[in-house]
């Protein structure tokens, strides 16, 4: 999945989350009702938790990335070296 695709979905997601989350603590708040006040501050916050996940899986994608390019140079090093050593 490309980045940009991704980004989409996420915010798309979060901004969803918040926006449930929102509307259930005003109507927790509106009719006195401490427990749906609650969920929906939680929902409100967790939409938060899903944009930091967000961000730890792109970082850990790019440390991925980052590694397999490095490895390949390792190999294409290698190959370099074995080809060198038999001539």
């Amino acid at each position: 999945m490309s980045p940009s695709v991704s980004r989409t979905l996420t915010i798309i997601a979060a901004s969803l989350l918040a926006f449930d989350g929102a509307a259930l603590a005003l109507m927790g708040w509106w009719g006195r009702r401490f427990i749906l006040g609650l969920v929906g501050i939680v929902f409100f916050l967790s939409s938060g938790l899903v944009l930091l996940y967000w961000r730890w899986y792109r970082g850990r994608l790019d440390d991925i990335s980052a590694a397999r390019r490095a490895l390949g140079e390792e190999a294409r090093q290698m190959r370099e070296l074995v080809r060198d050593s038999e001539r």
